[in-house]
C-alpha cells in the first residue's frame, strides 16, 4: 500500500477554483481531455507550499517559455510527483529536500494563465488514469482529507439523500450548500427525517435507487437531532479513592439522585459557587460526581452544585489543597496532621518534591522493604511530599492523615530516611542507592486555567495529542454544537493550544479554549476574491458543491404571506431582495431563513433620466442601508444596479457603451465603498444575448468593454434564461463563457429562469433542480436566485412561483 499522502494545503487559501477534468473545450488544443490538475486560490505574491515531503526535481524560472510559466516539480515517495505552476518566483533549488508545508515560492499568473492562482498537477510513475497522458492522475482524492473528508464519528442515522444534492467520492458524500433532506424511503413522498446541513460529510451505504442514494449520517450533524438518552452515573467512589470537594456549573451536569454525570465539555470545579472563584481543576467530560447539595448564597446562587469528585477524574493540572509542608533539610518530623512512611516508588508519579499516588492506592510501610509492616493505606490519587532520596524500591514521604485509611494504632516506629541536602531537592527518579544529588529547586506546580470557553472544533482541522490539541493552518471556528450550521462562538488562531474534553461526535470534537486565546467570531463571509488577505478567509473547509439554490423576492415592493409560504416550501440557501422591498417582509424572510446568504440589489428606476453616480447613491443609499441593517450578521453582497446593457437601465443616456458604463460604475463603487466600507459589491447582471437595435447591446461586447469595472468589483452577477426553444445547456454555455473570461472572479447567478410558455410548472421545477446541480461543478459560482417569487407585471407570468407549486417541487431535494 502506498505511503504517499498530501499533508499540507498548498496555498494560504483553502478554495478550489477549477476542478480536475473541467472545461474540456479549453484543453483540447493541448491534446488533453480536460483540465489536467486543480486550480487553487492564490493571490499574486501569496505563499505556495509543498503538499508532502520530497526532493525538488525541477525549477523552471522562465515566465514565458512554458505553459506552466515559472514552476517547481517535486518528487515524492512511491513514484509520485507534484507540479506547482504559474509562480511569480521560486524559493527552492533542484536537489533541495523539502518538508510538507515548506514554502516553494510565490503565486502569480506566469505562463498560460488568466489571473493569479496556483495550478497543481499530480503524476505517478507508470500510472494510466483514464485516457490522461504523461502519468497524470486526479489530485482531488489526495486533497479531500484536508477539506474534512473522512468518516465522521457516530452514532448514526440512516436514510436516503437526493442524489443531485450531494457530491459523492467513493464511499463518502457531502451535502451541497444549503443542505439536503434525509428521507426514510427513496421517494419525494418519503417522510423527512431531518435536514442534513450543507457541507456535512456522510457515508454512502449502497447503490442509488432512482433519484436517491442511501446514506449514513452522524446523528449529531443533523439540524434537529433527537436528544440522546440521559447518561447513567457511576456509583459513588469507595473510601479508598481520593476525592476533592468543590462547586460545579449546574448546566453542564446531568443529575440522577445524589450522583451526576459531567457533560462532554468537562466542568471546572471551583473553590466557591462563584464564577470568579479559584478553579481547582477541569473534571473530565463523562465522569461521575457525587452531589453534596445545591449552592446557597453568593452572586451565582443556584447556578452551582456542591460536588465531590474523584482526583483521578481531573485533567491536569489541578490546584490541589496545599500538601504537607516540606521538611527543613535534616528534619524528619512530620508536620501536624501528617504521617511519615515509605511508599513503593513504582506507584508514585513524581515531579520535584511532590508525588501523586496511583489510582489503586498504595500501602504505606514502616521501612523501605516489602516485608515491613504496613502503617496504613494511602488513597488513590492522593498528593504526597517527598522527604528524602529513595532507598531501594521505596521513597520516604509525608502523607496527609485525611488521605490515609486503616492507620495502625498505636503508630509504629518509622525507619528514618536520609534527609535531602540543604542545597537542593531531588530530581524525579532519585538514585536508588540513597546517594544525595544536588539539583535546582523544582518549579512551582502548574495551575489550571481559570476561564475557558467550551465548544466544538472541526476534528480534521486540529491535531490532537492526549488531552490537548493544536489549531491547524487556518485556525478554527468554535461552534456551540457539533454541526456546520451551529452558532460560531469565536475564532481560534492557528497554532493555539486547546483542551480536548471528550470523544468526537460527527465531524467535531468537544474542546475548551482559554479565554485569552479565543477571538471574536469570524466576521467576513467566505469569498474567492483574490484581492482579499489570507486572514479574511473563513477557516471552515468549504463544500465542494458550494452553489446555493434560492429565489428572487417579489418584483414589487410588497412581500405577501403567500410569498413567504413559497420561500418556506423552497428552503432557500440564498435569497435576493430589492432595496425597495417592504422592511417587514425582509424581516420575516430573514427570521424564517437564518442560514441563508443574501443578494441585495440597489434598485433605481431610471425612467429615461440621465442619472449620475452621485444621484444613484442619493436615491438608493437609504433603502440599501435599511435593508442591510435588517440583515446584520448575514452573508450579504450588494448588486449595484441591473442590466446596464439595455436602454431602460441607462444605456444611451447615462452611458453609451460598456466603456463609458465602466467609468460611471467605478465612480458609483467608490462612493458606495465610502458609505459602506465593509460591504461587498458585485458588478450587475447583464441582459444576455446579442444586439437589439435601439434597445440592447450584446452582453459579451458590453462586459469586455467594462472589464475594468468587473475587476474592481468583489464579484460578478450573471443573468441567464432558457426556454423550450433555447435550451438550458445554452444558458450554461453563456455562464462558462463568463467564467473563462473572468477566471477566479466569484459569480452569483442573480436571475435565471425558463421564461417562456410550453413547459409546465412541475417540469420547470425539475429544470431548476438540474440547473442547480450543474452549478455544483462550477466552484466559482456561489448560487442562483431564480426569478421571480411573485410579480404584478403580466410579462413575468411564466416566471412567477407563487400559486404554481414550484417551491414545493424544488424544496423536496
Amino acid at each position: 500500500m502506498s505511503s504517499f499522502k498530501f499533508e499540507a494545503w498548498p496555498t494560504e487559501y483553502r478554495a478550489i477554483t477549477q476542478y480536475f477534468g473541467a472545461n474540456p473545450q479549453n484543453y483540447a488544443q493541448f491534446k488533453l481531455p480536460g483540465h489536467e490538475g486543480l486550480d487553487i486560490m492564490a493571490p499574486m505574491g501569496s505563499k505556495v507550499f509543498a503538499v508532502a515531503p520530497g526532493q525538488v526535481k525541477v525549477v523552471n524560472s522562465n515566465p514565458i517559455g512554458h505553459n506552466y510559466g515559472i514552476h517547481v516539480r517535486v518528487s515524492h515517495v512511491d513514484g509520485y510527483e507534484t507540479i506547482y505552476a504559474h509562480l511569480e518566483s521560486a524559493s527552492v533549488r533542484p536537489g533541495d529536500r523539502v518538508q510538507a508545508g515548506q514554502e516553494l515560492g510565490r503565486a502569480d499568473n506566469t505562463g498560460n494563465s488568466f489571473g493569479s492562482h496556483l495550478h497543481l498537477t499530480l503524476k505517478k510513475e507508470g500510472a494510466q488514469f483514464g485516457n490522461w497522458p504523461n502519468n497524470i492522475i486526479d489530485p482531488t482524492p489526495f486533497l479531500l482529507p484536508l477539506l474534512g473528508w473522512r468518516q465522521p464519528a457516530g452514532p448514526y442515522t440512516e436514510g436516503w439523500a437526493y442524489t443531485a444534492g450531494i457530491i459523492v467520492r467513493d464511499e463518502l458524500a457531502q451535502a451541497s450548500a444549503g443542505g439536503v433532506n434525509l428521507r426514510r424511503t427513496p421517494s419525494v413522498n418519503g417522510d423527512v427525517i431531518d435536514l442534513i446541513p450543507g457541507g456535512t460529510i456522510m457515508s454512502v451505504t449502497g447503490a442509488p435507487r432512482g433519484q436517491y442514494t442511501p446514506v449514513k449520517v452522524s446523528t449529531a450533524a443533523l439540524s434537529s437531532p433527537a436528544p440522546p438518552p440521559p447518561p447513567q452515573p457511576a456509583p459513588p467512589p469507595p473510601p479508598t479513592v481520593t476525592t476533592l470537594d468543590g462547586w460545579g456549573w449546574r448546566d453542564y451536569l446531568t443529575v440522577s439522585g445524589d450522583q451526576a454525570v459531567v457533560g462532554e465539555f468537562g466542568i471546572n470545579l471551583r473553590a466557591a459557587p462563584d464564577r470568579n472563584a479559584t478553579n481547582i481543576g477541569l473534571v473530565r467530560g463523562g465522569s461521575s460526581a457525587t452531589v453534596l447539595g445545591p449552592a446557597s448564597g453568593g452572586p451565582a446562587s443556584g447556578e452551582y452544585l456542591h460536588l465531590r469528585v474523584r482526583r483521578t477524574d481531573f485533567m491536569n493540572p489541578v490546584d490541589l489543597p496545599a500538601p504537607p509542608p516540606v521538611a527543613a533539610p535534616g528534619s524528619i518530623t512530620p508536620p501536624a496532621g501528617s504521617i511519615l512512611g515509605w511508599a513503593w516508588s513504582a506507584y508514585l508519579e513524581v515531579a520535584g518534591r511532590q508525588g501523586v499516588v496511583g489510582r489503586f492506592g498504595i500501602t504505606l510501610r514502616a521501612a523501605p522493604s516489602q516485608s515491613s509492616r504496613g502503617v496504613g493505606l494511602v488513597k488513590g490519587g492522593a498528593t504526597v511530599t517527598l522527604v528524602g532520596p529513595a532507598r531501594g524500591e521505596y521513597t520516604p514521604v509525608f502523607v496527609r492523615q485525611a488521605d490515609a485509611l486503616n492507620l495502625s494504632s498505636p503508630m509504629q516506629a518509622i525507619e528514618p530516611p536520609t534527609p535531602f541536602p540543604a542545597n537542593g531537592a531531588p530530581a524525579s527518579g532519585a538514585p536508588a542507592d540513597g546517594a544525595p544529588e544536588a539539583t535546582a529547586p523544582p518549579p512551582a506546580p502548574e495551575k489550571p486555567i481559570h476561564d475557558t470557553t467550551p465548544g466544538w472544533a472541526f476534528t480534521t482541522q486540529i491535531t490532537v495529542t492526549g488531552d490537548t490539541a493544536v489549531a491547524g493552518q487556518y485556525g478554527i471556528n468554535l461552534r456551540d454544537a457539533p454541526r456546520r450550521t451551529a452558532v460560531n462562538k469565536g475564532f481560534v488562531p492557528a497554532g493555539a493550544v486547546i483542551i480536548v474534553t471528550g470523544a468526537a461526535q460527527g465531524e467535531y470534537t468537544p474542546v475548551r479554549v482559554p479565554d485569552d486565546v479565543l477571538q471574536a467570531p469570524f466576521g467576513a463571509p467566505p469569498v474567492l476574491d483574490p484581492t482579499s488577505p489570507p486572514e479574511a478567509v473563513n477557516p471552515d473547509p468549504p463544500a465542494l458543491g458550494r452553489a446555493r439554490i434560492g429565489l428572487h423576492a417579489a418584483a414589487d415592493p410588497g412581500i405577501s404571506d403567500a410569498e413567504l409560504a413559497e420561500f418556506a416550501a423552497l428552503r432557500p440557501g440564498i435569497i435576493k431582495v430589492l432595496s425597495f422591498h417592504d422592511p417587514d417582509g425582509v424581516r420575516k424572510l430573514a427570521a424564517a431563513h437564518p442560514d441563508a446568504t443574501w443578494v441585495v440589489r440597489a434598485f433605481l428606476d431610471f425612467g429615461g433620466r440621465n442619472i449620475t453616480p452621485g444621484q444613484f447613491v442619493q436615491f438608493t443609499l437609504s433603502d440599501v442601508r435599511r435593508t442591510l441593517d435588517i440583515l446584520q450578521g448575514r452573508d450579504v453582497v450588494v448588486e449595484l444596479h441591473n442590466e446596464p446593457n439595455i436602454a431602460p437601465e441607462g444605456l444611451g443616456g447615462a452611458w453609451s457603451d460598456g466603456r463609458s458604463f465602466a467609468s460611471w460604475w467605478l465612480e458609483l463603487l467608490r462612493l458606495y465603498r465610502v458609505e459602506l466600507p465593509r460591504m461587498r459589491f458585485i458588478y450587475p447582471g447583464l441582459s444576455p444575448g446579442s444586439d437589439v437595435r435601439g434597445f440592447k447591446e450584446d452582453h459579451v461586447r458590453f462586459i469586455e468593454d467594462s472589464r475594468a469595472a468587473v475587476e474592481a468589483a468583489d464579484g460578478l452577477a450573471v443573468h441567464l434564461y432558457w426556454s423550450n426553444v433555447y435550451p438550458m445547456e445554452n444558458a450554461l454555455t453563456v455562464l462558462d463563457d463568463y467564467i473563462s473570461r473572468f477566471r477566479y472572479r466569484p459569480i452569483w447567478v442573480t436571475e435565471a429562469s425558463n421564461n417562456k410558455s410550453g413547459v409546465t410548472p412541475y417540469h420547470k421545477g425539475l429544470q431548476y433542480l438540474k440547473f442547480w446541480e450543474a452549478l455544483q461543478e462550477r466552484p466559482l459560482v456561489h448560487g442562483v436566485t431564480y426569478f421571480v417569487a411573485s410579480a404584478l407585471n403580466p410579462e413575468f407570468a411564466e416566471e412567477v412561483w407563487v400559486g404554481r407549486g414550484i417551491g414545493a417541487i424544488v424544496g423536496r431535494r
